[in-house]
């Protein structure tokens, strides 16, 4: 399990089109957005609330880029079922995957998290560092859940189209571009039904030192078991097909 573990973080650190999506892209926009603009957002300066929308933009990217396409491809070309006749069971196989998913993410959010720090000249307490990355990070296996479950959903030819739909509705949707408070009443409510809003809020609150709000654990919560209950039954109809 560890020698494939290691395997999946080179093959995903050695891909640069990949780095450069997941880690670059959110980085990129993270400093051409916060210079364009002076007013706070929700009484928070600019730099400071963009750091967490970022983060949570580049996490879903991640998370979505490594587990999902891999599972896919590796169903298609036969190699999972190959697998099923080693030591290595579907469990640890589906855990390896989730694994590289979140060390990317985990990359991902502190490169975010760096960059504000050092370039937008984002201060906060040491507390408030830990939690507000902590919490996008642990929220974000969600994210790398989901991404198994397409994995076992689509193909590794229409599975690019999938996860580019989550993601930027996800994305969009969830308030990372732009605060939800100037949506029109119904596309808020469309808002706070995404995971990544929530995930965002989770970041926020502990920008401020707060607790994060049951509301948004409990939607993630419920989030994570879908994910977890619609994987697994992907995977034992997978296992009888193959």
């Amino acid at each position: 399990m560890n020698v494939m573990l290691e395997l999946e973080l080179k093959r995903a650190f050695n891909d640069w089109r990949l780095i450069l999506f997941t880690i670059g892209m959110p980085m990129v926009i993270y400093l051409a957005t916060a210079a364009q603009f002076d007013e706070p957002i929700d009484g928070t300066p600019v730099a400071r609330y963009l750091l967490v929308s970022m983060a949570v933009f580049g996490a879903i990217g991640a998370a979505l880029s490594i587990g999902g396409p891999r599972v896919a491809m590796e169903r298609e070309i036969g190699w999972t079922r190959q697998l099923r006749l080693t030591a290595m069971s579907g469990v640890r196989y589906v855990v390896v995957k989730l694994m590289a998913a979140a060390v990317v993410t985990l990359v991902s959010i502190v490169a975010i998290f760096v960059l504000g720090s050092l370039v937008n000249d984002v201060h906060m307490p040491i507390r408030e560092w830990v939690m507000s990355a902590g919490l996008v990070w642990a929220g974000s296996w969600v994210l790398c859940v989901l991404s198994v479950l397409l994995g076992y959903l689509f193909t590794s030819t229409s599975i690019t189209v999938g996860l580019m739909v989550v993601n930027m509705g996800f994305s969009m949707l969830g308030g990372l571009f732009w605060p939800v408070n100037g949506f029109p009443h119904w596309l808020r409510l469309v808002a706070e039904a995404t995971p990544t809003y929530h995930l965002a809020q989770l970041g926020h609150v502990a920008q401020n030192g707060d607790w994060p709000a049951t509301t948004d654990v409990a939607v993630l919560a419920v989030y994570l078991l879908v994910s977890v209950a619609g994987a697994a039954w992907l995977y034992r109809r997978d296992e009888v097909r193959v």
